[in-house]
Parts: structure tokens; C-alpha cells; sequence
């Protein structure tokens, strides 16, 4: 296995074991991992935020975004009105549900950054973010170049 391919391994399963923790946590909410990314995003960025700008905050295709909003919206955790500026906009607005448990939800995520660090070093964890962004800028390029 090359060096490269043993990255793209070992990154698979961190995600894939933060999404089942994320899961197994929020189960009782009845939120799956893609929900509550998008509810973190909006706990980070407010309200009213464009269904677009949540695409690329959460870098998730706009179909899966539709769907998830269209899920958080049956489930009373979200709505979802016009922009008054743009009738083709979505705005999307947290419910009372929703700040009912940012929380609980908050607190899931931070176990688990707390789960993933243990026993590094803060200077490792700076520089595992920085060579992890520039595999992901790199990627990106790449992509926009085969593509374009």
C-alpha cells in the first residue's frame, strides 16, 4: 500500500468512526450524522443562512443538502422560507427544538474531538490540521483541474 493510499485508509476510518459515534449519540434525538453537521453549521454561522451557503459550508453535494434540510424540517428541528430577495433562495431557520438541544448536540461533538486527540500533543494536533488542509487544497485543485 503506498503512502498515499494508506492516508486515504486511515482517513476513512476516522470518519467513518466519528459518524457511527455521531450517530450512536444523537440516535436518541433521531438524528443521523449528515443532520447534525448541518444543524452544527448553523449553530456556528446563526440564522437565516442560505440552503447554498450550507452546501458549501458542510462541502456536501446540493442534492444531499436538499434532502437533509427537507428531513430536519419533518422532524421540527428546522424550517425553511423564501429568500425575500431571491424567490429561487432558501432561507433556513433553526426551530425552538433545535436551540432545545444545541447542547446536547454540541457536547457530542466536542466528546468526540476530546475522544480523537487523547493522548496527542496540541503541536501535533496544529500540524496534523495544517497537513490535512493542504491534502484537502490539494485534492481540490486537482479536481477542479481534471474537471475544467
Amino acid at each position: 500500500m503506498t503512502r498515499f493510499q494508506l492516508l486515504v485508509s486511515i482517513s476513512s476510518r476516522i470518519i467513518q468512526a466519528g459518524q457511527l459515534c455521531v450517530i450512536n449519540a444523537l440516535r436518541e434525538k433521531n438524528l443521523g450524522s449528515a443532520e447534525a453537521n448541518v444543524l452544527m453549521f448553523l449553530y456556528s454561522n446563526g440564522d437565516g443562512v442560505k440552503q447554498d451557503d450550507i452546501v458549501s459550508g458542510v462541502d456536501v453535494s446540493k442534492p444531499a443538502i436538499s434532502r437533509t434540510v427537507t428531513s430536519l424540517v419533518k422532524k421540527g428541528y428546522i424550517t425553511r422560507k423564501h429568500s425575500p430577495t431571491d424567490k429561487r433562495a432558501y432561507l433556513v431557520y433553526l426551530t425552538e427544538k433545535a436551540r432545545r438541544e444545541e447542547e446536547h448536540i454540541q457536547k457530542q461533538y466536542a466528546d468526540l474531538v476530546i475522544a480523537a486527540a487523547a493522548g496527542i500533543p496540541e503541536d501535533k494536533i496544529e500540524e496534523f490540521i495544517e497537513i490535512f488542509r493542504q491534502v484537502a487544497d490539494n485534492l481540490e485543485e486537482h479536481r477542479k483541474a481534471i474537471l475544467e
